[in-house]
């Protein structure tokens, strides 16, 4: 194979750097609101008793029994769950539109149709001085989310087969990064906002206009610097379109459930339960951290700073280093095994109220452990999975197979807060986190039964 000339290697770099911060601020909008669940309760309840009339929020959670645990309020759990679950619906539904689209349209315009509606949701959720503006604000953004799988499917665009497992772990170092800047951005300037409620705006309007400035940055990037991935419009000639198209659903999402390549239905499969559980731990852990320790919205935000450089590491490190070597397969059972220890260990970890996170107290207990182990678990399962769709989807169907991947942990994100958040509040934390990870004996039995792929030459449709 001929050696690509300089020019390319420079597409190719700004393409990926283009990706990197694209998933890096999608994650940041999906993150941010992590520390702020436990807060924004209050506050939209507040806003809903100053009427004379009782608002939606208020007639629903005085339908709900009054329970507490340490001093949590375990109504808040529910709230939490369901506004994480409709970002995530949405994902679900339109990951797979977005990658059918891009296969056709190219990357580089579905990427800037989404981008530009990602800062518009932004854009709205600084002046969200109701429980509905949020709404609107998490639905648009949660649309535009599913410019995840576009993303990922231009990393295989620009990859071959043998090195696509560092391309995929870059990706998740964007999701690590991610993890680490949102929630920051949620838990250490929420303080800054707090009494813009005044001017008209709430008390999480400078996370929003800080992720709203960082979806405007990357808009203006992928205009200026992202060239075309998509092989079938870079070069039509070289790589022609079909003839004959390859008949698509009305509704792409249902593809989810007609998958012909067994393999990618494994992936999908275990992709799917396992994210049911680790979203589920997402959407609860700060809850079980103000429960435990007596966390507040700043103490989570350095919470979540922890838990995203360990996924660094592990997928800038770890796996870089020895997806070869080990395989992806291998790597995918670790990580579930440590996601296993990661639930176990949290769902027996002491109420210990502290003042500090960095107090002896919390940095030699066991709720670190469990987070050192559920950062793991994460950031080993987010780039294997997705590289070893890749290797299985035919070239022509990277954008679709990609976003069917997406799609089924998009289901999990939908699915999984509501039922873990409902098993918290009818039951304990304890019991959620157990049955978590008894769940995760699944996939860890589909990843023992995958088989290896084959990176010398192209999988069949």
């Amino acid at each position: 194979m001929a050696a690509e000339n300089p020019q390319t290697n420079t597409l190719k770099k700004q393409g990926l750097g283009t990706v990197f911060l694209t998933i890096f601020i999608d994650l940041v909008g999906f993150s941010i609101i992590f520390p702020l669940f436990p807060e924004m309760l209050d506050f939209y309840l507040a806003q809903e008793q100053a009427r004379e009339v009782p608002g939606i929020l208020t007639q629903i959670i005085e339908k709900i029994p009054d329970r507490t645990e340490n001093g949590l309020d375990l109504r808040t759990v529910l709230f939490g769950g369901f506004l994480g679950s409709l970002y995530s619906l949405l994902q679900f539904i339109f990951a797979p539109i977005w990658g059918n689209l891009s296969d056709r349209l190219g990357r580089r315009d579905i990427l800037i149709k989404t981008v530009a509606a990602t800062a518009i949701g932004y854009f709205i959720w600084i002046f969200a001085g109701n429980l509905w503006l949020l709404f609107l604000s998490r639905i648009i953004a949660g649309i535009a989310s599913g410019n995840l799988a576009v993303a990922t499917a231009a990393v295989a665009d620009i990859t071959t087969k043998e090195n696509r497992s560092k391309g995929m772990a870059l990706i998740g170092v964007a999701f690590g990064l991610g993890f680490i800047i949102g929630p920051a951005i949620g838990g250490l300037t929420a303080s800054i906002s707090k009494d813009w409620h005044q001017y008209g705006l709430n008390p999480f309007s400078c996370p929003a206009l800080i992720s709203c400035t960082l979806a405007l940055i990357n808009l203006w990037q992928i205009n200026k610097r992202f060239k075309e991935t998509l092989p079938q419009i870079v070069d039509p000639e070289q790589n022609p379109t079909p003839t004959e198209p390859e008949p698509r659903s009305r509704y792409p999402i249902f593809n989810l459930f007609t998958i012909k390549n067994p393999a990618i239905l494994q992936l999908c499969i275990l992709h799917l339960v396992f994210f049911i559980t680790f979203s589920g731990m997402e959407f609860t852990l700060t809850f079980l951290a103000k429960e435990r320790m007596g966390f507040n919205a700043e103490q989570n935000g350095a919470m979540f700073i922890i838990i995203g450089f360990t996924m660094i590491l592990v997928q800038g490190v770890f796996v870089r280093r020895f997806s070869g070597p080990i395989g992806e397969k291998n790597l995918v059972m670790l990580g579930i095994l440590t996601g296993i220890a990661a639930f176990w260990i949290l769902a027996n970890a002491p109420t210990v109220p502290i003042s500090n996170i960095w107090s002896s107290e919390f940095l030699t207990g066991e709720f670190l452990v469990g987070l050192f182990f559920m950062s793991c678990s994460i950031g080993l399962i987010n780039p294997c999975i997705t590289t070893l769709v890749s290797l299985y989807a035919s070239p022509h169907h990277q954008g679709r197979d990609l976003g069917l991947l997406r799609s089924a942990g998009a289901l999990a994100r939908v699915l999984g807060p509501i039922f873990a958040s409902a098993l918290y509040f009818v039951y304990s934390s304890n019991v959620a986190y157990r049955y978590g990870a008894f769940i995760l004996g699944i996939p860890l039995l589909l990843a023992f039964l995958l088989k290896n792929p084959n990176k010398k030459k192209d999988q069949p449709d």
